[in-house]
Formats: structure tokens, sequence, C-alpha cells
């Protein structure tokens, strides 16, 4: 059966509509500095990997559109060392629906958008203050991206950049000041196979926790962000992939890293499921100890 762009969009604009309804009443004044809490960001156009770039655009014409359940286990915790597992958090269950899309404009040249809806969030009270609980928007992103070298095989490189909407729900931890996020995406493509690898900086307002747990590198604020890939490409149906995103603080904060494994199957030509999960390593207190993440994308034809 051939894929219809026009269901695409409509399954598109439908979730979006859904995304942007009221949030929960639910959702408290915790007293928190204002952040976005949320770490991960996805590529919208998943050429190789559904994380990092791999220097990669759409062809013209094609698009992207994907909807995901997301699963993070203690997002918010204050620790001094890695300790996996362990301790209480001010958020300790974080679910998450997400819509993607990508469009090639023209061979070299791609928007995307992400767009987040919290659909549950909890944790428990630390130093009086009271765990941001509740439903409502996430942080919305609109990127661009332009291949700088493209080929059939070999050598791909690309610059992108990707900016906050600074219209996320504050109460649950889901908003930066401002956000923008440039970096370069190199990867190299075979046959059976590719990898990449991007590196970037993520440019926010500087927001110190300090006063909540008495440590002077609890800081959430503008880092270097690593990512590398490796794909399977070898399947006609079924592919792997691993992943490592790493954040290197530049406000004084603390180091955050994740590895992450995926499985993308090929269920028909425009229709792509996928299940991606992994820990998370390091004292940051935004690193979630483990995610998961399941979901499914549509595509106008099949591109990788």
């Amino acid at each position: 059966m051939p894929f219809r762009p026009s269901l695409a969009l409509l399954s598109a604009v439908s979730s979006l509509a859904l995304l942007l309804g009221p949030a929960s009443a639910q959702a408290q004044a915790t007293g928190l500095p204002q952040f976005n809490l949320q770490r991960l960001k996805l590529d919208p156009a998943a050429l190789g990997s559904l994380t990092v770039g791999t220097g990669r655009t759409l062809p013209q014409g094609v698009l992207r559109v994907a909807v995901q359940g997301h699963y993070e286990n203690l997002p918010f915790l204050f620790q001094t060392r890695w300790e996996p597992g362990g301790g209480s958090g001010l958020v300790e269950n974080r679910f998450t629906l997400d819509v993607t899309a990508a469009y090639g404009v023209t061979n070299w040249l791609q928007l995307a958008a992400e767009v987040p809806y919290i659909l549950s969030q909890g944790g428990e009270r630390f130093m009086n203050i009271a765990p941001p609980e509740g439903q409502g928007m996430g942080t919305p992103w609109l990127g661009l991206r332009t291949a700088l070298l493209r080929q059939d095989f070999g050598l791909q490189v690309a610059a992108d950049v990707t900016a906050a909407l600074p219209v996320g729900s504050k109460e649950l931890l889901a908003r930066d000041e401002y956000a923008i996020h440039p970096r370069l995406q190199l990867g190299y493509l075979a046959e059976g196979w590719q990898v990449g690898a991007e590196a970037g900086v993520l440019l926010r307002e500087k927001r110190e926790l300090t006063m909540l747990s008495l440590e002077t590198k609890d800081v959430i604020g503008s880092e270097v962000r690593l990512g590398a890939t490796v794909t399977s490409r070898a399947g006609d149906s079924t592919r792997g992939e691993v992943s490592v995103l790493a954040g290197l603080p530049l406000d004084g904060g603390r180091v955050g890293a994740e590895l992450l494994l995926a499985i993308r199957k090929h269920a028909l030509s425009w229709l792509d499921l996928y299940v991606m999960g992994g820990p998370g390593v390091g004292a940051g207190l935004d690193t979630p100890t483990i995610r998961f993440m399941a979901g499914a994308s549509f595509s106008t034809s099949k591109v990788d």
C-alpha cells in the first residue's frame, strides 16, 4: 500500500492539536528556578541514529513524521557521585509524548520540528520544595540543517542549528528563558553501515540550585554537547544502532552522559517501528538513571 503524504500531515496536525491543548491544573508552583529538565533531543530526520546527526539531510520533497512515547527514571536527582538507581528525586518518573517532523526543502536544506507534551510527572518533596507534578506542554524546538558535503557513499558533513520556543510549562521544569543549539555533524556512509558524530554548544541561561543541595556544582547552564553513533544498514527490514551522548558543562555544572541502544523495524516502505533505551552516566542533576522510548515514523518514501 503506497504511503500518502496527506495521511501523515493529518496525523501530525491531530497530534499537535492534542499537544497544544490545555495543560492539567494539577501542576504545582514549586519555587524552583525556571529551566528545561529534558536533556534528550531527537533527530527528526533519523537518517541513521534517532538521536545523533550523521551529516545527512532528507532528499528534496521527502517528509518524515514520527510519534514516540518516552519514559525517564529519576531525571531530577541531587547526588554528588554516580549511584545508579539510588535515592529519590524531585522528579522520579516522567512520561512524555513527542511528535517530530522533518522535511527536505531541497537536497541540501532541511527543516525540522519537535513538540513534546508531558503526560505525567511526579516525585518526592525535597528541602520543603514540592515536586513539580502534573501534565503540560514541553519545550518545542525548530531546526534548520544545511548539507555542506553530500555523497551517495562516503563522507557526509552538515551544519545544524535548533532553537527552543519559550512556551513550555514553567511549573513542570519544561522551559528555558532562551535556548539555541548550533552544531556540526559528520558521518561516513557505507552500503551496510554508517558512523556519525556531532559537536556543538547548547546556549541557555545559567540557573543555580545550590540553595537546595548546598553543592556548588548543582548548576544548569550552557554546555558542550557531543554525540557519536554506529548504525547498521545491512538488513532490509531490521537494523540496530548504538549512540553515546555527553554534555560538558561550561557554567560549573556536572558532566552527564547516556548510552542508548535502538532497534528499528521497517514494517512497510513508509512505516518504521522502533524502540530505544539505555542508562544515564554521571552525577548531573538532570541526567536520568534510565530512559526508554517506543515509537513509529511515517515517511513519503524510504530513505534509510
